[in-house]
């Protein structure tokens, strides 16, 4: 089993991501009622694309022992919450969506992060998240415009 889709089906319940078949490339979940905590770091090796957006996830976000050949993970609209650190996220990753929830304190995002995770089509990386601080971005690396920033009320240390 390589591709498994199960989006807008109203499941309800908790489910388990930590023993998923190894050859699994791709994981929908969208736009159910599943809800409790999520672990992401025993997730299958080959996966490339992993969609929880539109749910009721809840706890914190490990986002440091993604899959190497992760390409694309939405986490947004849940109520995830704490800290979040972007600091190792897998080399390939080109979309991260973790709008809409309630995670704080500060991302860390080293120099050239934001090269390799694109901005969202529906507004800012973590627009949504109200208690949540940006560090770390440098001129010409984070290019979003002034309208995708909403929403991000503790937004500092923007260099130039």
């Amino acid at each position: 089993m390589r591709k498994v889709s199960l989006h807008e089906n109203k499941f309800t319940g908790e489910i388990s991501l930590e023993h998923l078949p190894e050859p699994l490339q791709y994981l929908c979940l969208t736009d159910n009622e599943l809800s409790g905590t999520i672990c992401l770091t025993s997730l299958p090796p080959a996966l490339t694309l992993l969609r929880l957006n539109k749910n009721n996830f809840t706890g914190s976000l490990d986002l440091t022992r993604l899959p190497e050949h992760l390409r694309s993970i939405r986490l947004s609209d849940n109520m995830f919450s704490g800290e979040v650190d972007v600091s190792q996220l897998p080399k390939k990753l080109k979309d991260l969506g973790a709008q809409n929830n309630r995670l704080s304190g500060t991302v860390q995002a080293p120099p050239g992060v934001f090269c390799w995770v694109d901005r969202c089509r529906t507004g800012a990386l973590f627009d949504g998240n109200k208690d949540l601080t940006m560090e770390n971005m440098q001129a010409g690396v984070f290019r979003l415009t002034a309208t995708e920033f909403t929403n991000m009320n503790k937004l500092s240390n923007m260099h130039t």
